[in-house]
This record gives structure tokens, C-alpha cells and sequence, in this order.
């Protein structure tokens, strides 16, 4: 029976330490509840990460209050000291979970801080932004002291701008004429009277070109030019050369003497706005200069255009193919002409300079005559494919010309007498060598040479170049190929 209530004593000490311990724990658990739901109370969306932080903490606390309270069961063994102690413990163990408690309140109010010091920077950012991004002032209005303008020619107004609102951030000015050849208008709205006329001056706002002003200008005839003069209406250059003739407008006392120059064919030659001709590519054109203050007075200028060498000659082709170095014609196995190309016979300035050979030589005792002179291209043609026949091509080269390449088209060359070697060294061949420069005439393959005319030596095929040249010519012994620095030679 003592046995008993001892254990009855036992038993009801050891239920009165779990009902103690139990609600010290309640105690212990309802004070960080408590904080944690202070801190929320006071949260912002800065502060989340640290929430999540508290949430951990408070698990922390209650996983400390089930380590006391499995502690004091071990303990509820023991005597009434222990149990004292225990109770000392755990309001110690509560104390510091409590303050714990208090440094996460304190965390919580520095995450409130930290939220307030990021709206405070955001605003002013928003502010910030809302300034840079106004928008630029821009010119809405052009308004003018004057809206028509009535000038003489040579005569010049600017007009006085205003540009509404004062303060526009770009205020510049573009202005415009609609023909320049009525008036001018430089950057800074001065208007220049040019010729007779009417025309339109515009100034546009260069920060809004929606925005704009308009003058009507009247340009009044004053003094005209009535006339004018060229140093030369005619010229022949070569490709790449210039020139430029001096031109005088009269009356020399007109509003204005502006000069406006145009070519009719900027592939043979061009000419820029103060009269400089520039030869491009052989051919003719016409230059002309015109008056600007009276369209109606112009003069014009014949441009001839040729292209120089390898030595320096004048290159010109004629409109049937032919070529002419120096003004002269030139026909071999490298330049030849089109079928076009028919004089009719002899040029007169051919004949009569062998008329007047012929009768050198009669006063001589020579007789001189025309064996052969001028053949057509249908001629030549026929002959020359005789030779290929009976004689086989490479031969008949070397004495016949093929069609469009025989001297005997340009009007210009003769055969005298007796036209194969028999007339070599005959009385007549000789005087001919010796006196046929003095009439314009030249040996036009002469012995020695046959590399560089492409021909056998042929003393009775004479041909007319003018006395000048042709004496030249026999003086240096050269002869034409040599002299102007060409070839001779067929292209297949």
C-alpha cells in the first residue's frame, strides 16, 4: 500500500511538471508569433527577401522550445531543484529568444528604410527623365517686312525676317529662288535682279521645314545688253586642249553682263560657266555664249576637235571612215575609208598641180602622162581580187591595195606612164624623183622603204600632198608612215 501512494506521489509530481512545462512553452511560442506578425504588419515589397529570413528564424525558435521541452521530460526524474533549474533555464532560453525576436524587428525596420530610401531615388529618377524628354521648341510662324518686291536688273533687296516663337531653339534660315535666271538669293535672303522677269523667293524655317515664307519678285529690264563679240567664232583643238575666247557685251554700261555657255555635244567638247572650251573626243559641236539679261542676244562658236599621236600629229576622222593626221589624208593597209568615200576623179587641186608638172617636164623633153588615176572602191575591188587570182594573195599585197585601203579612191594619186618595173631607171622616173616636191608631189613608195609602207619600190605611183610637206618630205627622206609616226599594216 506504501508502495503504492509513493507511486501515486510519483506520478502526480511528474503530471505536474509536464502541465508547468507545458505552459511555459505555450509562453515561450506566443511572444515570436507575435513578432513575426509585427514584422509583417510592416513589410514592404523591398523587404520580401527578408521576410522569408524571419519565417526561418521562427521555425528556428520552435524548434528550440521542442528541444526544452523533450529536456524537462528527461529531467522530470529528477528532484524539485532540478526542476528550479530547469524553470531558470528555460526563462533564460525565452529571454534570448525574445531578443532575437527584438533583432528581427530591428531588420524590419531597416528593410521599411531601405524601401523608403528606393521610392525617394525612383521619384527622383521619374523626375529626371521627365525633364531631358520636353519637347524642342520649334519655329511655327515666318513673317516678312515685305511680301513683293519690284527690282531693276542689277539691283538687290533683303527682305527682314521674323520668326515666331522668340524663343525657338533653331531659328536659321534656307532660302531659294524658283529660277535663278530671273533673280539670285544667297544664305542670307539678299535677293539679286538678274534678268526680265518674274519668279518666287522662298524662306523656310531650317528647324521646321513645314514652316515657310514666300516673296514675289518682279524683275523690271533696265539696262539690257544688246550685242556681243568673240574674239573667234571658229577653233580647231585637240583632245584635252582648252581654250576660251574673249567676249565683249555691248553696251558695255548694261544692268549686267552675265554670260551663260552651252555646247550642243558635251561628247566632243565641253565648256564650263566662264567660256573655257575643253576638247573631249574628236568630232565638231557648236559652243554657245547667251546674254542673261537678254536671252534673246547669243553668239556661237564652231568647234573642231582632234586627237594628237604618239608623235604629237593631229588625229581626225572624216564621215566616210578616213583618217587625217595634220589635216592630211592618209590611206595604207592600217587606215582606210568606207566605200562612201568617191570623189568623182581626181580633186581639182590634184589636177591642176599635175597639169602644171607635166608641163615642167615637156620643157624639159620629158613627157609625163596619166597612166592610171582615180578608181573607185568597186574598182579597186575588182582588180585587186584579179591579182589574188593570178598572182596568189601574199604577192598581190605587196603591189595592190584590197578595196578601201588603195590611194587611188582619195582622188589623189596617179600612175604615170608605164606602171611595172620597166619604168624604173627610165629618164622619165628619174626626173620625176628629182622635181615632182616641187609641185606637192611625192614618190609614195620609194626604194628601200617597202618594210614601212608595206609596198615594192613603184616610182611612177606619185601622190598629191602639197608643196610644203611634200618638200619636207623629200628633204628628210621620210616617208609618210615615218612622218607621222604610223603603221602600215593590214589587221588580219
Amino acid at each position: 500500500m506504501k508502495g503504492y501512494k509513493k507511486k501515486l506521489i510519483l506520478t502526480f509530481i511528474i503530471m505536474s511538471y509536464i502541465v508547468s512545462a507545458a505552459g511555459c512553452d505555450f509562453i515561450v511560442k506566443e511572444k515570436p508569433v507575435n513578432v513575426k506578425s509585427d514584422y509583417i504588419a510592416v513589410q514592404t515589397p523591398d523587404s520580401a527577401p527578408e521576410s522569408e529570413e524571419e519565417e526561418d528564424t521562427s521555425s528556428s525558435v520552435e524548434s528550440e522550445n521542442s528541444t526544452d521541452t523533450a529536456h524537462e521530460n528527461e529531467s522530470s526524474t529528477g528532484n524539485d531543484t532540478s526542476s528550479k533549474s530547469d524553470d531558470k533555464s528555460d526563462s533564460s532560453s525565452s529571454s534570448s529568444k525574445a531578443a532575437s525576436s527584438g533583432s528581427t524587428s530591428s531588420k524590419a525596420a531597416s528593410s521599411s528604410t531601405t524601401s523608403s530610401k528606393t521610392n525617394q531615388g525612383s521619384a527622383y529618377n521619374t523626375s529626371s527623365k521627365t525633364t531631358s524628354s520636353s519637347a524642342e521648341t520649334k519655329v511655327t510662324k515666318i513673317s516678312l517686312d515685305v511680301y513683293e518686291v519690284e527690282l531693276d536688273v542689277g539691283k538687290t533687296k533683303m527682305p527682314i525676317v521674323t520668326m515666331t516663337p522668340y524663343n525657338a531653339s533653331n531659328k536659321g534660315e534656307i532660302w531659294k529662288s524658283s529660277d535663278e535666271k530671273i533673280a539670285t538669293v544667297n544664305e542670307n535672303g539678299v535677293i539679286t535682279a538678274v534678268s526680265e522677269g518674274k519668279c518666287v523667293v522662298t524662306v523656310t524655317a531650317a528647324g521646321n521645314s513645314a514652316v515657310n515664307a514666300k516673296v514675289n519678285v518682279t524683275v523690271k529690264g533696265g539696262n539690257k545688253v544688246e550685242s556681243i563679240d568673240l574674239s573667234f567664232t571658229e577653233t580647231s583643238i585637240t583632245v584635252g586642249q582648252t581654250v576660251m575666247p574673249r567676249v565683249t557685251m555691248l553696251p558695255l554700261d548694261a544692268d549686267t553682263l552675265e554670260e551663260e555657255w552651252k555646247s550642243d555635244n558635251e561628247s566632243v567638247a565641253t565648256v564650263d560657266k566662264y567660256g573655257n572650251i575643253t576638247g573631249i573626243s574628236t568630232g565638231t559641236c557648236k559652243v554657245t555664249v547667251t546674254s542673261v539679261s537678254n536671252p534673246k542676244v547669243s553668239k556661237e562658236v564652231k568647234v573642231t576637235v582632234k586627237e594628237l599621236n604618239s608623235s604629237g600629229h593631229e588625229v581626225t576622222q572624216g564621215t566616210s571612215g578616213e583618217t587625217y593626221f595634220d589635216g592630211t589624208l592618209v590611206v595604207n593597209k592600217t587606215y582606210g575609208m568606207d566605200s562612201s568615200y568617191n570623189p568623182g576623179g581626181l580633186t581639182s587641186e590634184c589636177a591642176a598641180a599635175f597639169e602644171n608638172l607635166r608641163r615642167a617636164a615637156a620643157l624639159d623633153g620629158i613627157t609625163i602622162y596619166i597612166q592610171s588615176g582615180f578608181r573607185s572602191y568597186e574598182d579597186q575591188e575588182r582588180l585587186y581580187d584579179q591579182y589574188v587570182i593570178s598572182r596568189g594573195k601574199e604577192a598581190a599585197d605587196m603591189f595592190s591595195a584590197r578595196a578601201g585601203h588603195s590611194e587611188h579612191q582619195t582622188g589623189l594619186t596617179i600612175d604615170c606612164n608605164d606602171a611595172s618595173d620597166s619604168f624604173v631607171g627610165t629618164p622619165e622616173a628619174e626626173w620625176l624623183a628629182e622635181h615632182a616636191s616641187e609641185y606637192g608631189f611625192i614618190i609614195r613608195y620609194p626604194k628601200g622603204k617597202e618594210d614601212i609602207t608595206g609596198y615594192k619600190y613603184e616610182p611612177w605611183h606619185i601622190r598629191y600632198v602639197g608643196k610644203d610637206l611634200a618638200q619636207e618630205l623629200d628633204s628628210s627622206g621620210l616617208t609618210l608612215e615615218e612622218y607621222f609616226g604610223i603603221t602600215s599594216e593590214y589587221a588580219d
